[in-house]
């Protein structure tokens, strides 16, 4: 007898495609200069949230339903401490490079990498307690629960009884921890978006995305399931911004279920789309699925090399025809007095380069890992 498809297929297109299209908007806003001009396209300055703050806390939730996947006949402890210890290296080496400047008295300790090396492990010592996708769940909603109360707590003497820029527990333990000459921006903004507190809200993140992934690998209605967990995560987002509103620069409890709740949704309907369409032989317009599949495989790479060649591209000085400047600034000038909308040209053309690079690697099945 012919064993069940979804019994037998081990990867979830779906899960590939959700994070290839949060990969893929990830190229789009980071390049865009300035936002360009449009607040939505650019982080919110401080409560708020916009569509470039979804970004990181939706990766993050992704990166949880694959470490539930990957892990779900036991973790390698020996694979797992190696990465860790390579994502926080990779993560000091990324702060040195966008520095610019070999200055350990300056270097930058907290980062994007080193926040996945530490919800990474968390998550999974988490799984040791939390054996079922409910339990799972109910620890994300835990940790986030106990971030707001501190919110609520550190942010009473604060002007209007919440936290500010100028007045948070980031811009306090932070400073004392590391000291402010290793924080971002050297605390001159008054907090740190990936510092000790981000973690909270990032590990309840990757817990309901880590509660997902046992969800697909238990099998069982799995769609309504996701769909459920996602709506259930955005009504109570906006019930805890009654409290503490969304706030990306706190990763305040509200905006973290707020992200994985809307990253959820999105996956249940790829799910449905896709991987559930293919279980009954009925064909979803695969180039596409494929397109956005291709940015997903490589996610690691296109997510974090994003930032290495603008880095590279802003820093590197160049003479053309009399004209010295950064190939960035260059090639915006450029843009400026050639196209309509500059600014989402020049978007588009990093978009492009990394579509290149994604279809390529994945038309020959090469791909990134950590």
């Amino acid at each position: 007898m012919e064993k069940n498809v979804m019994e037998t297929k081990r990867r979830f297109r779906s899960i590939d495609v959700t994070r290839g299209i949060v990969v893929l908007v990830a190229v789009f806003v980071s390049a865009l200069p300035g936002g360009g001009g449009y607040d939505y396209l650019r982080h919110a300055y401080w409560y708020g949230v916009t569509i470039t703050d979804l970004v990181f806390p939706a990766f993050l939730t992704v990166y949880g339903i694959g470490l539930a996947i990957v892990y779900r006949k036991g973790v390698k402890w020996k694979d797992l401490l190696r990465r860790t210890f390579l994502l926080i290296l990779y993560g000091l080496l990324f702060n040195m490079i966008s520095s610019w400047k070999l200055d350990f008295e300056n270097l930058r300790f907290t980062g994007v990498l080193q926040l996945f090396a530490l919800t990474g492990i968390g998550v999974v010592l988490l799984s040791r307690l939390a054996r079922s996708w409910k339990w799972m769940l109910a620890a994300g909603l835990l940790i986030a629960t106990t971030y707001m109360s501190i919110l609520m707590i550190t942010g009473s003497g604060c002007e209007g009884g919440v936290p500010q820029r100028d007045c948070n527990p980031s811009g306090t333990l932070d400073a004392m921890v590391f000291g402010e000459n290793h924080m971002y921006a050297k605390g001159e903004r008054g907090f740190d978006p990936e510092g000790i507190f981000a973690v909270f809200s990032a590990l309840s993140n990757v817990a309901f995305g880590y509660a997902v992934g046992m969800v697909l690998n238990s099998r069982k209605q799995i769609a309504g399931r996701i769909a459920a967990i996602g709506v259930g995560l955005v009504i109570l987002g906006f019930v805890f911004n009654i409290f503490i509103e969304f706030n990306k620069r706190l990763w305040s409890p509200s905006f973290a279920l707020l992200a994985s709740g809307l990253t959820l949704l999105l996956l249940a309907l790829l799910f449905y789309l896709i991987d559930g369409r293919e279980r009954t032989n009925r064909n979803f317009s695969n180039y596409p699925i494929w397109f956005f599949e291709a940015f997903g495989r490589n996610s690691f790479l296109i997510y974090f090399g994003k930032m290495l060649v603008f880095i590279l591209v802003s820093k590197i000085v160049i003479n053309v025809f009399g004209r010295e400047g950064s190939l960035a600034s260059l090639l915006f000038q450029f843009l400026e007095k050639t196209v309509p909308y500059p600014h989402f040209f020049y978007s588009g053309v990093f978009v492009l380069f990394w579509s290149i690079i994604a279809v390529t690697m994945h038309a020959n099945k090469k791909y990134v890992r950590v």
